[in-house]
């Protein structure tokens, strides 16, 4: 019925020395939903093996073709789907039960390598994506090979992070200003409510620091997360972050700089050096004691982190399967339609 495989050359959109993330699952021939859902009750075990191997896989070839068919499929698999966390920094919209756009962001900005909600203490064990509408060019998903990332940076710089931890410094206006990045979600937009004492309530069960700006109309929060965890079943360490760093924006933006017309990525550049010379991003990386990290050794996290990068082209009704702490991903600029929908589960909370 199927074909365990790498990606192949043709897959890829640049070549990777991570071969086997993803480990690549593809029907042999025609097979319905109840096929694959058949198919992946009885392969179970062996396909959470292969993602604690790799990291992860990627479902080819299936009739998958719509969101309560994605749900399905994981459903088979035994995970237990949570929400969007509302503390995320991606905005999202839902379409089904358990199941969100994978980001609304706009298709111009790259979206930074992460691990899911790597800015908190809980984040989900397992994500996964759907392929429900395939780019026509660009819009992949890179994914990162998160322990290769750990085992590969520089020594000073790991024992650095693992001494001093990191902290995410953020900031919520009452209501968000038409020039402000999508990203600034607003209180309505993070927490479902403007009333100060919930909004409160809610920052602290996360183990957050809240402070309110003088005039009332903007709240900080700020926290502190290990950003080099042991995977909680193979007890490796593995490189788990969000590099919320002008240095780490700006080479980003490089990356996409030969997709995208020049003076777009140059007014894009722009407007990210304005927020931070205004002291307006709204979300910012520290080392956990509030000092700067330094861009030199931002730039060597994001060495590490795509040098262990995997780029592949969505074909329509992929379903990809991740294991969260083992494997990051992003999102590369996109040309044209796309809609990948996601989709967590497995919360997992991690010591600071």
């Amino acid at each position: 019925m199927v074909t365990w495989r790498n990606l192949g050359p043709s897959e890829l959109t640049r070549p990777t020395k991570c071969v086997g993330l993803p480990r690549v699952v593809e029907s042999d021939g025609p097979h319905s939903l109840a096929d694959l859902r058949a198919f992946v009750t009885a392969e179970r075990a062996t396909l959470r093996d292969e993602m604690s191997k790799r990291g992860g896989f990627l479902l080819r070839g299936f009739e998958v073709n719509d969101p309560a068919d994605f749900a399905d499929v994981l459903g088979a698999l035994g995970y237990q789907p949570e929400a969007e966390n509302p503390f995320d920094t991606s905005p999202r919209s839902k379409v089904a039960e358990s199941v969100y756009t994978s980001t609304d962001t706009p298709d111009a900005y790259p979206i930074l390598a992460h691990n899911e909600n790597s800015f908190l203490n809980e984040r989900p064990l397992m994500i996964s994506f759907f392929c429900f509408v395939e780019p026509i060019r660009y819009g992949e998903t890179p994914l990162f090979d998160s322990r290769a990332a750990a085992r590969t940076l520089d020594p000073n710089v790991r024992a650095k992070l693992k001494e001093k931890k990191v902290c995410y410094r953020r900031r919520f206006p009452k209501k968000r200003p038409g020039w402000a990045p999508i990203i600034n979600r607003d209180w309505d937009e993070a927490f479902g409510t403007s009333d100060r004492d919930e909004i409160e309530a809610k920052v602290s069960a996360q183990g957050m620091v809240c402070k309110w700006h003088p005039d009332g109309r903007i709240l900080h929060t700020e926290n502190v997360v290990d950003p080099l965890p042991l995977h909680p079943e193979t007890n490796e360490q593995c490189l788990n972050l969000q590099a919320f760093h002008q240095t780490s924006i700006l080479q980003d933006l490089d990356e996409v700089r030969p997709r995208q017309n020049r003076l777009h990525n140059a007014f894009l550049k722009m407007g990210l050096r304005l927020l931070y010379a205004l002291d307006v991003m709204p979300v910012q990386i520290l080392y956990g004691d509030g000092t700067p990290i330094p861009p030199d050794e931002m730039s060597e996290i994001r060495r590490a982190t795509w040098e262990h990068s995997v780029l592949f082209r969505w074909k329509k009704g992929d379903v990809l399967v991740l294991d969260n702490i083992l494997t990051g991903h992003g999102r590369m600029n996109v040309d044209g339609p796309r809609k990948i929908l996601a989709s967590f589960a497995d919360p997992v909370t991690f010591p600071v």
